[in-house]
């Protein structure tokens, strides 16, 4: 049975060393697709939309627009959408036309049984002439884009290597405080976690498709009916045969500040529900791997305790060799963050992301709605809205 325990509770070294493996070949793809971008040529560039829903205040969004607005693709229409047009955000945009006259503004209004993000996309679908458009993209309005973002994006469709590609983020903090350094943990692992091709889905936040697949692959019926646009699509996109390519270096950054405990908490929650919800067996993986993380340091603590009361001191190698590599393993992921933290740090921002994960993984179990944006939707089966009603006020 002790045998058994440990060979259960060492898959937990496995995945870690997979992920920092992931992290390696993210570093090695990106050198390959600068060095492919550097080389091709495109003889004509798809004309992109760029779709971008823009909702709330917060003050990173002027400036993640701008980075958008700025791409040095060289065929794309930029397109905002928010709900109303008298909200915070919608004065924003107007701003922004002034200095960007390219710049198209689309009033979606509020959604009926789907979410208000996959409204606002398809309003602005909708406002554009297909025959125009040879791609789709979609971005979310609080990162920051490097200028060759959408090239890199788009470049795997523009070559015909793909149909779907994706991009992730980085957390890149601006303090050391316990939730900023929490929440740059979960964001990193989540991205190590997308290089594993079990993994691999698209993420909303950066994300193109051809339009010929977006029209033939039924997507917008899709969306007319979910409460979350990336997560949705993962099932659906693998039953129409489509595959979705990780770019490694469609990378966008998160600046993050004071990061707040109610706020983080909001986040991951939504981040464990969707797929809940969307992909369940993505649920069920990741509730695996929690019991795994926790199961190792138990089954290894528990033997040290028994060994040393016992005076059985051939029996504290095997736990110590363990424990040291799962030590090792987790600090040696620090790597691949955007700034440099100490081996303590990092471990104990891991360690504060795991613990809220098994906090809020544990409050998951019995969900039946999601709260995002002031909105409270009830959610069916494969992410299928089946009610929805306003908050009157709210911070996720």
């Amino acid at each position: 049975m002790q045998i058994l325990c440990y060979m259960l509770s060492s898959l937990i070294l496995v995945l870690l060393l997979a992920l920092y493996l992931a992290g390696r070949k993210l570093e090695r793809w990106q050198q390959q697709e600068q060095e492919e971008l550097e080389r091709c040529t495109v003889l004509s560039w798809p004309h992109v939309a760029l779709i971008v829903p823009v909702a709330g205040q917060d003050p990173r969004i002027e400036a993640s627009l701008s980075s958008l607005l700025e791409q040095n693709y060289p065929r794309f229409t930029p397109v905002f959408v928010t709900e109303s047009a008298h909200e915070p955000a919608a004065q924003l945009i107007a701003r922004l036309g002034l200095r960007y006259p390219r710049l198209r503004h689309v009033v979606a209004g509020p959604a009926g049984l789907s979410g208000q993000k996959n409204h606002n996309l398809l309003a602005a679908i909708a406002s554009l002439p297909k025959e125009q458009i040879d791609c789709y993209a979609f971005c979310d309005s609080t990162h920051q884009a490097k200028p060759d973002f959408l090239t890199h994006l788009v470049l795997p469709i523009a070559l015909g290597h793909a149909q779907f590609t994706t991009g992730y983020h980085e957390i890149v903090p601006q303090d050391h405080g316990p939730i900023t350094l929490a929440y740059t943990a979960s964001v990193l692992i989540m991205r190590l976690l997308q290089a594993l091709s079990v993994f691999t889905q698209p993420w909303g936040g950066a994300m193109a498709i051809k339009r010929t697949t977006f029209d033939e692959k039924a997507i917008a019926d899709l969306w007319r009916r979910t409460v979350v646009d990336d997560c949705a699509l993962v099932t659906h996109l693998a039953k129409v045969g489509v595959r979705v390519r990780l770019v490694a270096n469609a990378l966008l950054a998160t600046d993050c500040a004071q990061h707040k405990k109610e706020v983080f908490r909001a986040w991951m929650e939504r981040q464990i529900l969707f797929p809940r919800f969307c992909v369940p067996v993505q649920w069920w993986l990741l509730g695996l791997m929690l019991v795994l993380f926790f199961m190792l340091p138990f089954v290894c603590f528990e033997d040290l305790c028994l060994a040393i009361a016992f005076g059985q001191t051939s029996r504290l190698f095997l736990p110590l060799i363990l424990l040291a590599a799962f030590v090792l393993l987790i600090c040696a992921l620090r790597r691949f963050l955007p700034v440099n933290l100490g081996p303590g740090q990092w471990f104990a921002a891991f360690c504060r992301a795991l613990g809220t994960f098994f906090l809020v993984y544990l409050g998951t179990c019995g969900a039946r709605q999601i709260v995002w944006h002031g909105k409270v939707y009830r959610v069916g089966r494969g992410g299928i809205v089946l009610a929805k009603e306003e908050l009157s006020d709210h911070t996720a």
